[in-house]
């Protein structure tokens, strides 16, 4: 008997800006129309902490590596570069994060630390 691949996933879209670039527009060093930004559709994954974003995301949103972390994945123990925060934005909340770097072809995913700092919860019957 097949299952349904999609039943339990919650993907959620939101807006994530460069944290570096929202405090340069309120200092005055730069104009609104600068800030880079990203449309994202995030699944989430409460087996994830972080806020995780492909090469992709993170180099068209102008974000600095700070570190790398040895990680749990599926596969083991890897390590996975952290980059400085973005502004993650989903409707009425939004928080500023670090972002863990997944590898090309992952989906991007929001991990339970980001919903914790948006007071979100999942309900996968509204998905």
């Amino acid at each position: 008997m097949k299952g349904n691949p999609d039943v339990g996933k919650i993907i959620q879209k939101a807006r994530l800006e460069n944290s570096a670039d929202m405090a340069a527009v309120l200092a005055g060093r730069i104009k609104p129309s600068r800030v880079r930004a990203a449309d994202v559709e995030l699944l989430v994954d409460t087996g994830a902490a972080m806020l995780c974003l492909t090469p992709n995301v993170i180099e068209n949103l102008g974000l600095h590596k700070l570190h790398e972390r040895e990680v749990i994945t599926g596969n083991g123990i890897v390590k996975r570069a952290v980059y400085e925060p973005v502004r993650i934005r989903i409707r009425d909340r939004e928080a500023d994060l670090n972002v863990m770097e997944v590898p090309t072809g992952t989906p991007p995913l929001l991990g339970y630390l980001p919903l914790e700092a948006l007071d979100l919860y999942p309900n996968p019957k509204k998905r």
